[in-house]
């Protein structure tokens, strides 16, 4: 009696595992600026350009930015760090070798003050197989660069714009003198 309740606690307990979701994007939704087209699509190209993006096309008829391709991961971490920002679709072998990221604005005029920016994140990252045959593989981005660069556009459209101060660690801090009146070593009380 005790043995078949075991093996069907077992399969129970080890069903949810097995049918797991697969990891959704989590991309953040178009924000609403309460600016004219130009402001927002100017801050927009500043902010690309700040955050070291090279521009490759600004058509404002059309309502887009582009920038070039961009490689922002190199090296043995490569895998470990795309992850962070992308959900890998295929399940390939070999190296993660480096990764490219391409982002495009979207600006709609809702109205003559009102403009709605989206942001994309174009990520791919370069596979190079057991075989030695190499491969530019599309992933499927979390929405962490695109929240990143809205989040930047915004502070800069909202007007709080203040410098960020920059935390000092422990090695970062300047000595502290040593109060010569205070004793060494902890003073036992039983003695």
């Amino acid at each position: 009696m005790r043995r078949p309740f075991l093996k069907l606690l077992f399969l129970v307990c080890l069903a949810p595992p097995l049918s797991a979701q697969p990891e959704k994007p989590s991309l953040p939704d178009p924000v609403k600026f309460m600016n004219k087209f130009d402001q927002v699509a100017n801050m927009t190209r500043a902010v690309l350009e700040d955050m070291g993006y090279a521009i490759e096309r600004d058509d404002r008829k059309e309502g887009r930015i582009t920038t070039r391709p961009q490689e922002f991961i190199t090296g043995s971490l490569t895998s470990s760090e795309v992850d962070k920002v992308a959900v890998r679709r295929d399940t390939l072998t070999g190296n993660w070798l480096k990764a490219r990221q391409v982002i495009e604005t979207v600006l709609e005029i809702v109205s003559p003050t009102e403009t709605m920016v989206t942001v994309h994140a174009t990520i791919s990252a370069l596979n190079r197989d057991v075989d030695g045959t190499e491969k530019w593989v599309p992933l499927d981005s979390r929405g962490t660069l695109e929240r990143r660069v809205l989040g930047r556009i915004s502070v800069k459209l909202m007007g709080s714009d203040d410098p960020v101060r920059e935390r000092k660690g422990f090695w970062g801090q300047k000595p502290q003198p040593v109060d010569p009146r205070q004793p060494r070593f902890p003073i036992d009380p039983a003695r």
